[in-house]
């Protein structure tokens, strides 16, 4: 069963008015959307810029001082 998003619904109606408004040619939909006034005057939201906690240093592995014990063999040899 496929839901029907009604936002997607509404996105793709108004692409393809779009479209059609501009003989489905991307260079004229691009050039129409870039030369729109209204966008320019849409409200932006500028938030400060966060900061970034300290990195801390990280110090080299230590060297173990003897070697890793020999494993053992298991049950199934």
């Amino acid at each position: 069963m496929i839901r029907r998003d009604p936002i997607v619904e509404e996105v793709r109606k108004h692409r393809e008015a779009i479209a059609r408004e501009h003989g489905n040619d991307l260079e004229a939909i691009v050039a129409a959307l870039e030369g729109d006034a209204s966008l320019d005057d849409a409200p932006t939201a500028s938030f400060s810029p966060k900061r970034l906690a300290k990195r801390t240093v990280r110090r080299p592995a230590r060297k173990t001082r003897r070697p890793n014990k020999a494993l053992e063999p298991t049950a199934r040899s």
